[in-house]
């Protein structure tokens, strides 16, 4: 197992792990009296982080076609790991201030959201160069 299959595995079970804990406080909350809503934003962070360690770990086979070089995997795979915790950084914020909606509020957590999503197309785009390099 090279480098960024390691980074992209021991990445996407942390990442499952994080949104799995973040099941506890859901069920908590659905355990009181009344059973209140969920926030929205403590779902788009358990949601997202469980999706994420999953992808994480499934593009370990991208990894593992990919015909470039060592440090260029070893790149996208930091870039696709960090994309992940920008992103669970922003929902999980949003949801500890009590934040309805992200882009009305305008929140401070919009350059995680932003780092996320520019460290996610840059980290697909590297591995996605190598596995077509190797088809």
């Amino acid at each position: 197992m090279n480098t960024a299959e390691k980074i992209l595995t021991i990445g996407g079970l942390l990442t499952l792990g994080y949104g799995s804990l973040l099941g506890f406080p859901m069920t908590a909350m659905r355990m009181k009296e009344g059973h209140p809503p969920t926030p929205r934003y403590l779902t788009v962070a358990h949601v997202g982080a469980v999706m994420q360690g999953a992808i994480l770990l499934g593009l370990v086979w991208a990894a593992r076609m990919s015909e470039l070089s060592s440090w260029w995997e070893t790149t996208a795979a930091i870039l696709l790991v960090a994309s992940g915790v920008f992103i669970a950084i922003k929902d999980t914020a949003n949801w500890l201030t009590g934040v309805n909606d992200e882009f009305a509020d305008k929140t401070w957590t919009g350059p995680f959201g932003f780092a996320g999503a520019v460290t996610l197309m840059a980290g697909l785009v590297i591995l996605a160069v190598g596995v077509f390099a190797a088809l």
